[in-house]
């Protein structure tokens, strides 16, 4: 049902062009492409099934929508190119290099600005880069008020302001960030600008009111975005919308004028909604009719149901399909008349494709952030007299043959040569899941892997020197023999591993001489390989669902 409603989309698209050039309609399109809070976080950790964001994929995005036409622009509303751990001394030529590149960049693609967040200023005046659109603060080196540029035709004013606190960090005081706003709206709109782009590195209830007050088209909320607005929200005349983080989705406005060339804009932009938004509703849907469906069958089953309760999620669902059936039925179209905006958030994941130019100036980049890092780095704890502390594999191979058997056929004794691959094996946020022992007494730690390298038996079993000393005859034992989950979700977590279950990874890590009657009793079952290739191939098959 889904390729028919493409297939219609197309066809409305196609009728609807036709006929605006029957009516000598003048119809002028342009993309706006918003991120925020992007933190220099070039590119995901690859450990997900289908990780999101990488600045070489929204790059590719970027200049294919702009065409030969110029028609599509990017702009940043702030936090862009340093993450909050980045604040200590010792991180700063790290920073530096992340923050240079980031910089360079982005301004080489068709940029309008940067608005000025609060990270931002982790550094300092000097750390600030590239220049960025702040109004309420005085204009400076590193700042300038406004930008009115010309994207496809369209006459596009971008302006931005300093998150207050971003401000106090350089030393300065804020305006008032709506006044403000509102003086450069009116004289980017006397100017010549067609539509009026604000870059607020605020929470969401102040974007708000700067909707209101500032007179702006769209205000690109930039602090704490989390992952993002899926619709736009209008308040007053104007519209709020926001990204995800670190580029994990990012917003795409498509603005479309008709008519003659005015300015400023008469009345505001419709809301066209979009057939994005439509199938996130219907993907809503269908997740709550799953679940819905999987509690009535349980109520249904279990004798003490209340028979009112379950009758009235009965009623619920028949609604649920309704609506369901309705959106089934009537595909998004474009707005017959008036000139017209559509939001979404486009997931950046690898079914994109990445830039190639910008991706092996990324992995270079990984060789000089690596450097730096070994450079600056400093040995783990020493080991105490009287605690345990790591001893690498080769300690316990010599006794337990048969377990170093069975961890060879696993993930975990790859973990090093994944880094290797990708020029990660000296990332403070990679190493630490890829070894044994990481910042841990007498254990390993950026640029002291040696002995450690892999997820090896202390990861799970913790520091063996007692045990070794004792040749396994010390009492109580000094080493876990039955790893907890707790142990496991240091690193299967959300962020580095979405399918992590706990039963269903253990079959991947016991067996023969490792755990076997362990094994024995978990039964079959799904394996960790098992759930992460079913969700591999879930996310190949969305993202050829939406390429059609």
């Amino acid at each position: 049902m889904r390729r028919f409603s493409v297939a219609f989309l197309t066809a409305a698209s196609i009728l609807l062009s036709a006929h605006a050039r029957a009516s000598g309609l003048v119809e002028r399109r342009v993309v706006v492409f918003y991120t925020a809070e992007a933190h220099g976080k070039l590119e995901p950790c690859g450990c997900t099934s289908d990780p999101l964001g990488d600045f070489a994929r929204v790059t590719a995005l970027v200049r294919k929508a702009a065409g030969r036409t110029k028609s599509a622009i990017l702009v940043d509303a702030g936090n862009l190119v340093y993450a909050e751990a980045e604040s200590a001394p010792k991180m700063l030529p790290v920073a530096e290099l992340r923050s240079r590149f980031i910089a360079d960049e982005i301004t080489k693609l068709p940029f309008g600005g940067s608005a000025l967040g609060d990270t931002d200023c982790l550094h300092g005046k000097d750390g600030v880069m590239p220049k960025r659109l702040a109004v309420n603060i005085p204009p400076s080196a590193f700042t300038e008020p406004s930008r009115l540029v010309d994207v496809g035709g369209v006459r596009m004013g971008v302006l931005g302001i300093a998150d207050p606190a971003a401000a106090a960090k350089l030393g300065l005081t804020a305006n008032d960030p709506s006044e403000s706003s509102k003086r450069e709206v009116a004289r980017l709109r006397a100017a010549g600008a067609e539509i009026v782009i604000l870059l607020a590195p605020v929470e969401r209830a102040m974007a708000r009111n700067l909707a209101r007050t500032s007179g702006a088209d769209f205000v690109v909320v930039g602090k704490n975005v989390g992952q993002g607005m899926a619709a736009a929200e209008a308040a007053g005349s104007g519209t709020i919308v926001s990204p995800a983080d670190e580029m994990q989705r990012v917003g795409r406005l498509e603005i479309v004028l008709r008519g003659g060339r005015k300015a400023p804009m008469p009345e505001p932009l419709l809301d066209g909604g979009s057939a994005e938004w439509q199938k996130l509703q219907l993907d809503d849907l269908d997740r709550r009719l799953r679940r819905l469906d999987a509690d009535l069958a349980r109520w249904r089953a279990e004798a003490a149901s209340d028979s009112g309760f379950v009758a009235g999620k009965e009623r619920e669902r028949e609604n649920l399909a309704a609506e369901r059936a309705r959106l089934m039925a009537s595909p998004w179209q474009a707005p017959t008349s008036g000139s017209y905006f559509t939001n979404s958030l486009i997931p950046i994941r690898r079914s994109l494709p990445r830039d190639p130019a910008l991706a092996a100036s990324m992995h270079k980049l990984d060789r000089a952030i690596g450097a730096a890092n070994l450079r600056m780095a400093e040995p783990p704890p020493p080991a105490e007299p009287g605690r345990a502390f790591y001893v690498g594999q080769e300690k316990c191979v010599s006794c337990h043959k048969p377990a170093a058997r069975q961890w060879k056929n696993t993930i975990h004794a790859q973990a090093w040569k994944t880094l290797v691959d990708v020029g990660k094996e000296a990332h403070e946020d990679c190493v630490s899941c890829h070894v044994a022992g990481y910042g841990e007494v007498g254990g390993s730690s950026l640029g002291y892997t040696r002995g450690l390298q892999d997820v090896q038996c202390e990861t799970c079993h913790g520091p063996g020197s007692i045990h070794v000393e004792k040749r396994g005859k010390e009492t109580p034992l000094a080493i876990i023999t039955k790893t907890p989950e707790s142990v496991c979700v240091r690193c299967h977590n959300e962020k580095h591993s979405d399918t992590f279950e706990y039963k269903a990874y253990l079959r991947d890590v016991l067996g023969p001489g490792h755990g076997e009657l362990a094994r024995d009793d978990l039964g079959d079952g799904p394996t960790g390989h098992s759930l992460r290739h079913t969700a591999q191939v879930k996310a190949r098959r969305e993202s050829a669902q939406r390429r059609r």
